[in-house]
Protein backbone atom coordinates (compact mmCIF):
# COMPACT_ATOMS: atom_id res chain seq x y z
CA UNK A 1 0.00 0.00 0.00
CA UNK A 2 2.81 2.41 0.85
CA UNK A 3 4.47 1.89 -2.55
CA UNK A 4 1.15 2.38 -4.36
CA UNK A 5 0.59 5.66 -2.54
CA UNK A 6 4.18 6.76 -3.17
CA UNK A 7 4.00 6.25 -6.94
CA UNK A 8 0.52 7.82 -7.16
CA UNK A 9 1.64 10.92 -5.24
CA UNK A 10 4.85 11.01 -7.26
CA UNK A 11 2.87 11.19 -10.50
CA UNK A 12 0.87 14.15 -9.17
CA UNK A 13 4.07 15.93 -8.07
CA UNK A 14 5.55 15.43 -11.53
CA UNK A 15 2.47 17.07 -13.02
CA UNK A 16 2.87 20.06 -10.70
CA UNK A 17 6.52 20.42 -11.69
CA UNK A 18 5.35 20.62 -15.27
CA UNK A 19 3.13 23.57 -14.40
CA UNK A 20 6.18 25.45 -13.14
CA UNK A 21 8.30 24.43 -16.14
CA UNK A 22 10.81 22.46 -14.06
CA UNK A 23 11.68 20.06 -16.88
CA UNK A 24 15.16 19.27 -15.55
CA UNK A 25 13.67 18.05 -12.24
CA UNK A 26 11.20 15.56 -13.74
CA UNK A 27 13.41 12.55 -14.39
CA UNK A 28 15.50 12.87 -11.19
CA UNK A 29 12.37 13.09 -9.05
CA UNK A 30 10.83 10.13 -10.86
CA UNK A 31 13.99 8.06 -10.45
CA UNK A 32 14.18 8.91 -6.75
CA UNK A 33 10.54 7.95 -6.22
CA UNK A 34 10.90 4.68 -8.13
CA UNK A 35 13.98 3.79 -6.08
CA UNK A 36 11.94 4.51 -2.94
CA UNK A 37 9.13 2.23 -4.15
CA UNK A 38 11.64 -0.57 -4.78
CA UNK A 39 12.94 -0.17 -1.21
CA UNK A 40 9.39 -0.24 0.20
CA UNK A 41 8.53 -3.40 -1.70
CA UNK A 42 11.83 -5.07 -0.78
CA UNK A 43 11.47 -4.29 2.93
CA UNK A 44 7.71 -4.85 3.06
CA UNK A 45 7.18 -1.62 5.01
CA UNK A 46 3.43 -0.96 5.29
CA UNK A 47 2.74 -2.97 2.13
CA UNK A 48 -0.34 -4.93 3.40
CA UNK A 49 -3.22 -2.76 4.58
CA UNK A 50 -6.59 -3.61 6.14
CA UNK A 51 -8.35 -0.93 4.06
CA UNK A 52 -7.83 -3.06 0.98
CA UNK A 53 -10.29 -5.62 2.44
CA UNK A 54 -8.25 -8.53 1.11
CA UNK A 55 -8.69 -7.49 -2.52
CA UNK A 56 -4.92 -7.15 -2.98
CA UNK A 57 -2.35 -9.65 -1.80
CA UNK A 58 1.27 -8.55 -1.79
CA UNK A 59 2.87 -11.99 -1.76
CA UNK A 60 6.33 -12.92 -3.03
CA UNK A 61 5.05 -13.16 -6.59
CA UNK A 62 3.48 -9.71 -6.49
CA UNK A 63 6.46 -8.08 -4.79
CA UNK A 64 8.87 -9.68 -7.26
CA UNK A 65 6.95 -8.40 -10.27
CA UNK A 66 6.41 -4.99 -8.70
CA UNK A 67 10.13 -4.56 -8.04
CA UNK A 68 10.89 -5.71 -11.59
CA UNK A 69 8.43 -3.26 -13.15
CA UNK A 70 9.71 -0.39 -11.02
CA UNK A 71 13.33 -1.23 -11.94
CA UNK A 72 12.61 -1.26 -15.69
CA UNK A 73 10.67 2.01 -15.38
CA UNK A 74 13.67 3.50 -13.58
CA UNK A 75 15.90 2.53 -16.53
CA UNK A 76 13.42 4.12 -18.93
CA UNK A 77 13.43 7.31 -16.86
CA UNK A 78 17.25 7.36 -17.05
CA UNK A 79 16.81 7.43 -20.83
CA UNK A 80 14.14 10.14 -20.56
CA UNK A 81 16.25 13.33 -20.23
CA UNK A 82 18.05 12.65 -23.49
CA UNK A 83 14.91 11.48 -25.29
CA UNK A 84 12.95 14.62 -24.33
CA UNK A 85 15.85 17.06 -24.75
CA UNK A 86 14.27 18.64 -27.85
CA UNK A 87 10.75 18.62 -26.46
CA UNK A 88 9.70 21.70 -24.51
CA UNK A 89 6.02 21.03 -23.74
CA UNK A 90 3.98 18.17 -22.26
CA UNK A 91 7.04 16.33 -20.94
CA UNK A 92 5.73 16.21 -17.37
CA UNK A 93 2.44 14.72 -18.56
CA UNK A 94 4.25 11.84 -20.25
CA UNK A 95 6.32 10.99 -17.17
CA UNK A 96 3.20 11.22 -14.99
CA UNK A 97 1.12 9.01 -17.28
CA UNK A 98 3.81 6.33 -17.21
CA UNK A 99 3.80 6.44 -13.42
CA UNK A 100 0.01 6.17 -13.26
CA UNK A 101 0.18 3.22 -15.67
CA UNK A 102 2.77 1.62 -13.39
CA UNK A 103 0.28 1.80 -10.50
CA UNK A 104 -2.09 -0.26 -12.65
CA UNK A 105 0.71 -2.76 -13.12
CA UNK A 106 1.13 -3.05 -9.35
CA UNK A 107 -2.59 -3.80 -9.01
CA UNK A 108 -2.47 -6.46 -11.74
CA UNK A 109 0.33 -8.29 -9.99
CA UNK A 110 -1.48 -8.44 -6.64
CA UNK A 111 -5.26 -8.64 -7.16
CA UNK A 112 -7.39 -11.35 -5.56
CA UNK A 113 -10.71 -9.82 -6.61
CA UNK A 114 -12.10 -9.39 -10.12
CA UNK A 115 -12.94 -5.76 -9.43
CA UNK A 116 -9.25 -5.09 -8.81
CA UNK A 117 -8.39 -6.94 -12.02
CA UNK A 118 -10.65 -4.58 -13.95
CA UNK A 119 -9.33 -1.49 -12.17
CA UNK A 120 -5.75 -2.61 -12.69
CA UNK A 121 -6.22 -3.10 -16.43
CA UNK A 122 -7.96 0.24 -16.86
CA UNK A 123 -5.41 2.19 -14.79
CA UNK A 124 -2.68 0.48 -16.79
CA UNK A 125 -4.31 1.05 -20.18
CA UNK A 126 -5.95 4.49 -20.18
CA UNK A 127 -2.65 6.42 -19.82
CA UNK A 128 -1.23 4.32 -22.66
CA UNK A 129 -4.03 5.35 -25.01
CA UNK A 130 -2.92 8.95 -24.47
CA UNK A 131 0.81 8.21 -24.57
CA UNK A 132 0.56 6.34 -27.88
CA UNK A 133 -0.68 9.56 -29.49
CA UNK A 134 1.82 11.83 -27.75
CA UNK A 135 3.30 12.99 -31.07
CA UNK A 136 0.41 15.32 -31.85
CA UNK A 137 1.70 16.32 -35.29
CA UNK A 138 2.27 12.74 -36.42
CA UNK A 139 -0.54 10.96 -38.27
CA UNK A 140 1.11 7.63 -37.50
CA UNK A 141 1.07 8.36 -33.77
CA UNK A 142 -2.57 9.50 -33.90
CA UNK A 143 -3.52 6.35 -35.77
CA UNK A 144 -1.72 4.22 -33.18
CA UNK A 145 -3.58 5.92 -30.33
CA UNK A 146 -6.97 5.56 -31.99
CA UNK A 147 -6.43 1.93 -32.95
CA UNK A 148 -5.18 1.04 -29.48
CA UNK A 149 -8.13 2.81 -27.84
CA UNK A 150 -10.79 1.22 -30.05
CA UNK A 151 -9.42 -2.31 -29.86
CA UNK A 152 -8.72 -1.88 -26.14
CA UNK A 153 -12.32 -0.84 -25.58
CA UNK A 154 -13.59 -3.99 -27.29
CA UNK A 155 -11.23 -6.11 -25.20
CA UNK A 156 -12.47 -4.40 -22.04
CA UNK A 157 -16.06 -5.17 -23.03
CA UNK A 158 -15.17 -8.87 -23.34
CA UNK A 159 -13.42 -8.79 -19.98
CA UNK A 160 -16.39 -7.15 -18.28
CA UNK A 161 -18.78 -9.68 -19.78
CA UNK A 162 -16.63 -12.49 -18.41
CA UNK A 163 -16.45 -10.88 -14.97
CA UNK A 164 -20.23 -10.37 -14.95
CA UNK A 165 -20.86 -14.02 -15.85
CA UNK A 166 -18.44 -15.25 -13.20
CA UNK A 167 -20.17 -13.04 -10.61
CA UNK A 168 -23.55 -14.38 -11.66
CA UNK A 169 -22.34 -17.96 -11.29
CA UNK A 170 -20.35 -17.64 -8.06
CA UNK A 171 -22.17 -14.75 -6.39
CA UNK A 172 -18.86 -13.05 -5.61
CA UNK A 173 -15.98 -11.18 -7.23
CA UNK A 174 -13.49 -12.89 -4.92
CA UNK A 175 -11.20 -15.23 -6.82
CA UNK A 176 -11.20 -17.78 -4.01
CA UNK A 177 -14.99 -18.11 -4.16
CA UNK A 178 -14.92 -18.22 -7.97
CA UNK A 179 -12.23 -20.93 -7.83
CA UNK A 180 -14.37 -23.04 -5.49
CA UNK A 181 -17.33 -22.71 -7.88
CA UNK A 182 -15.21 -23.71 -10.87
CA UNK A 183 -13.89 -26.74 -8.99
CA UNK A 184 -17.43 -27.90 -8.27
CA UNK A 185 -18.81 -27.21 -11.75
CA UNK A 186 -18.67 -29.70 -14.58
CA UNK A 187 -16.75 -29.20 -17.80
CA UNK A 188 -20.10 -29.04 -19.63
CA UNK A 189 -21.17 -25.84 -17.86
CA UNK A 190 -21.66 -23.69 -20.95
CA UNK A 191 -22.05 -20.38 -19.11
CA UNK A 192 -18.84 -20.98 -17.16
CA UNK A 193 -16.96 -21.82 -20.35
CA UNK A 194 -18.17 -18.62 -21.95
CA UNK A 195 -17.16 -16.64 -18.86
CA UNK A 196 -13.64 -18.07 -18.93
CA UNK A 197 -13.40 -17.41 -22.67
CA UNK A 198 -14.38 -13.75 -22.26
CA UNK A 199 -11.95 -13.12 -19.41
CA UNK A 200 -9.09 -14.82 -21.26
CA UNK A 201 -9.91 -12.76 -24.36
CA UNK A 202 -9.52 -9.53 -22.41
CA UNK A 203 -6.24 -10.69 -20.88
CA UNK A 204 -4.94 -12.09 -24.19
CA UNK A 205 -5.39 -8.66 -25.77
CA UNK A 206 -3.12 -7.07 -23.18
CA UNK A 207 -0.34 -9.62 -23.74
CA UNK A 208 -0.62 -9.37 -27.53
CA UNK A 209 -1.64 -13.00 -28.11
CA UNK A 210 -2.92 -14.08 -31.52
CA UNK A 211 -5.60 -13.40 -32.76
CA UNK A 212 -5.84 -10.34 -30.49
CA UNK A 213 -2.44 -8.98 -31.57
CA UNK A 214 -3.40 -6.71 -34.47
CA UNK A 215 -2.79 -3.55 -32.45
CA UNK A 216 0.78 -4.49 -31.53
CA UNK A 217 2.78 -3.69 -34.71
CA UNK A 218 0.92 -0.48 -35.51
CA UNK A 219 1.02 0.86 -31.96
CA UNK A 220 4.69 -0.06 -31.46
CA UNK A 221 5.59 1.67 -34.71
CA UNK A 222 3.40 4.74 -34.28
CA UNK A 223 3.96 5.51 -30.59
CA UNK A 224 6.99 7.55 -29.46
CA UNK A 225 9.96 5.23 -28.93
CA UNK A 226 10.09 5.85 -25.18
CA UNK A 227 6.41 4.91 -24.91
CA UNK A 228 6.97 1.83 -27.08
CA UNK A 229 9.76 0.82 -24.73
CA UNK A 230 7.44 1.16 -21.73
CA UNK A 231 4.69 -0.86 -23.42
CA UNK A 232 7.05 -3.60 -24.57
CA UNK A 233 8.54 -4.06 -21.11
CA UNK A 234 6.60 -2.82 -18.08
CA UNK A 235 3.16 -3.33 -19.60
CA UNK A 236 4.08 -6.82 -20.77
CA UNK A 237 5.28 -7.75 -17.28
CA UNK A 238 2.09 -6.41 -15.72
CA UNK A 239 -0.19 -8.16 -18.22
CA UNK A 240 1.41 -11.56 -17.68
CA UNK A 241 1.38 -11.09 -13.92
CA UNK A 242 -2.37 -10.46 -14.11
CA UNK A 243 -2.91 -13.40 -16.44
CA UNK A 244 -1.00 -15.71 -14.11
CA UNK A 245 -2.94 -14.69 -11.00
CA UNK A 246 -6.24 -15.45 -12.72
CA UNK A 247 -5.13 -18.89 -13.90
CA UNK A 248 -3.25 -19.79 -10.72
CA UNK A 249 -6.12 -18.99 -8.37
CA UNK A 250 -9.01 -20.25 -10.51
CA UNK A 251 -7.17 -23.36 -11.73
CA UNK A 252 -7.00 -24.79 -15.24
CA UNK A 253 -10.37 -26.31 -16.22
CA UNK A 254 -10.41 -28.38 -19.42
CA UNK A 255 -12.17 -25.64 -21.38
CA UNK A 256 -9.55 -23.09 -20.35
CA UNK A 257 -6.72 -25.50 -21.21
CA UNK A 258 -8.09 -25.95 -24.72
CA UNK A 259 -8.27 -22.20 -25.20
CA UNK A 260 -4.71 -21.78 -23.94
CA UNK A 261 -3.32 -24.44 -26.29
CA UNK A 262 -4.83 -22.67 -29.29
CA UNK A 263 -3.47 -19.34 -28.09
CA UNK A 264 0.03 -20.78 -27.63
CA UNK A 265 0.19 -22.42 -31.06
CA UNK A 266 -1.25 -19.47 -32.96
CA UNK A 267 0.85 -16.89 -31.12
CA UNK A 268 4.13 -18.77 -31.62
CA UNK A 269 3.45 -19.36 -35.31
CA UNK A 270 2.20 -15.91 -36.30
CA UNK A 271 4.71 -13.98 -34.19
CA UNK A 272 7.79 -15.77 -35.53
CA UNK A 273 6.69 -16.09 -39.16
CA UNK A 274 5.56 -12.47 -39.41
CA UNK A 275 8.81 -11.23 -37.82
CA UNK A 276 10.81 -12.87 -40.62
CA UNK A 277 9.54 -10.33 -43.16
CA UNK A 278 9.91 -7.15 -41.14
CA UNK A 279 12.36 -4.49 -42.31
CA UNK A 280 11.19 -1.79 -39.87
CA UNK A 281 12.91 -2.33 -36.53
CA UNK A 282 9.95 -1.30 -34.37
CA UNK A 283 7.60 -3.64 -36.24
CA UNK A 284 10.20 -6.40 -35.93
CA UNK A 285 10.27 -5.89 -32.18
CA UNK A 286 6.47 -5.87 -32.15
CA UNK A 287 6.20 -9.30 -33.77
CA UNK A 288 9.11 -10.44 -31.61
CA UNK A 289 7.00 -9.41 -28.61
CA UNK A 290 4.09 -11.47 -29.94
CA UNK A 291 6.40 -14.48 -30.37
CA UNK A 292 7.71 -14.17 -26.80
CA UNK A 293 4.11 -13.96 -25.59
CA UNK A 294 3.67 -17.42 -27.08
CA UNK A 295 6.47 -18.84 -24.92
CA UNK A 296 5.09 -17.11 -21.84
CA UNK A 297 1.60 -18.47 -22.56
CA UNK A 298 3.16 -21.93 -22.79
CA UNK A 299 4.46 -21.43 -19.26
CA UNK A 300 0.96 -20.40 -18.12
CA UNK A 301 -0.46 -23.52 -19.73
CA UNK A 302 1.65 -25.68 -17.42
CA UNK A 303 0.40 -24.12 -14.18
CA UNK A 304 -0.44 -26.95 -11.77
CA UNK A 305 -1.42 -24.98 -8.69
CA UNK A 306 0.37 -24.84 -5.31
CA UNK A 307 4.08 -25.63 -5.42
CA UNK A 308 4.38 -24.74 -9.11
CA UNK A 309 7.41 -22.76 -10.30
CA UNK A 310 5.46 -21.08 -13.10
CA UNK A 311 5.38 -17.73 -11.27
CA UNK A 312 9.15 -17.71 -10.80
CA UNK A 313 9.69 -18.63 -14.46
CA UNK A 314 7.36 -15.86 -15.64
CA UNK A 315 9.17 -13.30 -13.50
CA UNK A 316 12.59 -14.38 -14.73
CA UNK A 317 11.48 -14.51 -18.38
CA UNK A 318 9.61 -11.19 -18.45
CA UNK A 319 12.30 -9.31 -16.53
CA UNK A 320 15.21 -10.54 -18.64
CA UNK A 321 13.19 -9.97 -21.82
CA UNK A 322 12.45 -6.44 -20.63
CA UNK A 323 16.13 -5.75 -19.94
CA UNK A 324 17.15 -6.76 -23.45
CA UNK A 325 14.23 -4.94 -25.09
CA UNK A 326 14.75 -1.68 -23.18
CA UNK A 327 18.46 -1.62 -24.02
CA UNK A 328 17.82 -2.29 -27.71
CA UNK A 329 15.25 0.48 -27.97
CA UNK A 330 17.74 2.95 -26.48
CA UNK A 331 20.32 1.74 -28.99
CA UNK A 332 17.72 2.04 -31.75
CA UNK A 333 17.05 5.68 -30.81
CA UNK A 334 20.76 6.49 -31.02
CA UNK A 335 21.02 4.82 -34.44
CA UNK A 336 17.81 6.47 -35.65
CA UNK A 337 19.16 9.93 -34.85
CA UNK A 338 22.43 9.11 -36.62
CA UNK A 339 20.45 8.17 -39.75
CA UNK A 340 18.12 11.19 -39.95
CA UNK A 341 15.08 9.48 -38.48
CA UNK A 342 15.22 6.23 -40.48
CA UNK A 343 13.79 3.15 -38.74
CA UNK A 344 14.88 0.29 -41.01
CA UNK A 345 17.10 -2.49 -39.71
CA UNK A 346 20.14 -1.16 -41.56
CA UNK A 347 20.49 1.91 -39.33
CA UNK A 348 22.82 -0.08 -37.05
CA UNK A 349 25.49 -0.32 -39.73
CA UNK A 350 28.80 1.19 -38.74
CA UNK A 351 28.11 0.99 -35.01
CA UNK A 352 30.96 -1.42 -34.26
CA UNK A 353 33.48 0.78 -36.05
CA UNK A 354 32.27 3.89 -34.21
CA UNK A 355 31.27 2.49 -30.79
CA UNK A 356 32.62 -1.07 -30.34
CA UNK A 357 31.35 -1.45 -26.76
CA UNK A 358 27.80 -0.48 -27.68
CA UNK A 359 27.84 -2.88 -30.62
CA UNK A 360 28.92 -5.71 -28.34
CA UNK A 361 26.19 -4.75 -25.86
CA UNK A 362 23.65 -4.80 -28.69
CA UNK A 363 24.90 -8.24 -29.78
CA UNK A 364 24.47 -9.59 -26.23
CA UNK A 365 20.89 -8.32 -26.08
CA UNK A 366 19.96 -9.70 -29.51
CA UNK A 367 21.45 -13.07 -28.56
CA UNK A 368 19.44 -13.06 -25.35
CA UNK A 369 16.19 -12.43 -27.21
CA UNK A 370 17.14 -15.23 -29.61
CA UNK A 371 17.73 -17.60 -26.70
CA UNK A 372 21.41 -18.33 -27.37
CA UNK A 373 23.29 -20.15 -24.53
CA UNK A 374 25.16 -18.10 -21.89
CA UNK A 375 22.44 -15.45 -22.00
CA UNK A 376 19.36 -15.02 -19.81
CA UNK A 377 17.08 -15.57 -22.80
CA UNK A 378 18.36 -19.13 -23.17
CA UNK A 379 17.73 -19.92 -19.49
CA UNK A 380 14.24 -18.40 -19.73
CA UNK A 381 13.21 -20.56 -22.70
CA UNK A 382 14.87 -23.61 -21.14
CA UNK A 383 12.79 -23.14 -17.98
CA UNK A 384 9.59 -22.84 -20.03
CA UNK A 385 10.36 -26.04 -21.96
CA UNK A 386 11.12 -27.90 -18.71
CA UNK A 387 7.73 -26.83 -17.35
CA UNK A 388 6.01 -28.02 -20.53
CA UNK A 389 7.74 -31.41 -20.33
CA UNK A 390 6.80 -31.78 -16.67
CA UNK A 391 3.15 -30.97 -17.40
CA UNK A 392 2.99 -33.43 -20.32
CA UNK A 393 2.60 -30.89 -23.13
CA UNK A 394 5.29 -32.57 -25.26
CA UNK A 395 3.84 -31.80 -28.70
CA UNK A 396 3.23 -28.17 -27.85
CA UNK A 397 6.74 -27.95 -26.41
CA UNK A 398 8.18 -29.48 -29.60
CA UNK A 399 6.40 -26.87 -31.67
CA UNK A 400 7.79 -24.19 -29.36
CA UNK A 401 11.33 -25.46 -29.90
CA UNK A 402 10.87 -25.23 -33.68
CA UNK A 403 9.58 -21.69 -33.38
CA UNK A 404 12.50 -20.76 -31.10
CA UNK A 405 14.93 -21.99 -33.77
CA UNK A 406 13.05 -19.99 -36.39
CA UNK A 407 13.26 -16.89 -34.21
CA UNK A 408 17.06 -17.07 -34.09
CA UNK A 409 17.22 -16.15 -37.78
CA UNK A 410 15.65 -12.71 -37.67
CA UNK A 411 17.53 -11.68 -34.55
CA UNK A 412 20.87 -12.72 -36.05
CA UNK A 413 20.10 -10.90 -39.30
CA UNK A 414 19.63 -7.63 -37.41
CA UNK A 415 22.57 -8.30 -35.06
CA UNK A 416 24.77 -8.73 -38.15
CA UNK A 417 24.06 -5.12 -39.12
CA UNK A 418 25.94 -3.96 -36.01
CA UNK A 419 29.20 -5.13 -37.57
CA UNK A 420 28.60 -4.14 -41.21
CA UNK A 421 30.59 -1.04 -42.27
CA UNK A 422 28.38 1.95 -43.00
CA UNK A 423 28.05 3.04 -46.63
CA UNK A 424 28.11 6.69 -45.60
CA UNK A 425 29.87 8.43 -42.69
CA UNK A 426 27.64 8.08 -39.60
CA UNK A 427 28.01 9.81 -36.26
CA UNK A 428 26.51 8.03 -33.26
CA UNK A 429 26.03 10.45 -30.37
CA UNK A 430 25.81 8.68 -27.02
CA UNK A 431 25.22 10.47 -23.72
CA UNK A 432 26.68 9.00 -20.50
CA UNK A 433 23.21 8.09 -19.22
CA UNK A 434 22.30 6.30 -22.45
CA UNK A 435 25.57 4.41 -22.36
CA UNK A 436 24.85 3.47 -18.75
CA UNK A 437 21.37 2.13 -19.56
CA UNK A 438 22.58 0.08 -22.54
CA UNK A 439 25.53 -1.30 -20.58
CA UNK A 440 23.37 -2.16 -17.56
CA UNK A 441 20.86 -4.02 -19.76
CA UNK A 442 23.55 -5.98 -21.61
CA UNK A 443 25.48 -6.88 -18.46
CA UNK A 444 22.19 -7.81 -16.78
CA UNK A 445 21.19 -10.37 -19.43
CA UNK A 446 24.68 -11.90 -19.33
CA UNK A 447 24.90 -12.04 -15.53
CA UNK A 448 21.42 -13.51 -15.18
CA UNK A 449 22.27 -15.99 -17.91
CA UNK A 450 25.41 -17.17 -16.15
CA UNK A 451 23.93 -16.96 -12.63
CA UNK A 452 20.16 -17.37 -12.76
CA UNK A 453 20.17 -17.80 -8.99
CA UNK A 454 20.55 -14.02 -8.71
CA UNK A 455 16.77 -13.99 -9.25
CA UNK A 456 16.08 -16.96 -7.01
CA UNK A 457 12.39 -17.26 -6.05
Amino acid sequence: MSALILISVLAVLVLYLGLYNKKSWLAPLGILGLAGAIVLFATGWHIPHHLLAGMLEFDRFSIGFSIGMAAITLLIFLFGPDYYTRMQQHVAEQYALMLFSLVGGFLLSSYTNMLMLFLGIEILSIPLYVLAGAKKNSLRSTEASLKYFLLGSFATAFLLMGIALLYGLAGSFDLGVISAHIAGAGSSDLVLNFALFFVVTGLAFKVGAVPFHFWVPDVYQGAPTLVTTFMATVVKMAAFAGFYRFIDITGMPDALARIMVLLVLATLLVGNVAALRQTNFKRLMAYSSVAHSGFLLLALLTDTGPGSTVGATLLYYTFTYSLATAGLFVLFTIAKRANNGAEHNGIFQGLFAAKPWLALCGLAMFLSLAGIPLTAGFIAKYQVFLLAIGAGWLKVMGFGVLMALLGIYYYIMVARELFVPAEHPTTFVVTPLNGLVISACAIGVLLLGLWPALMAW
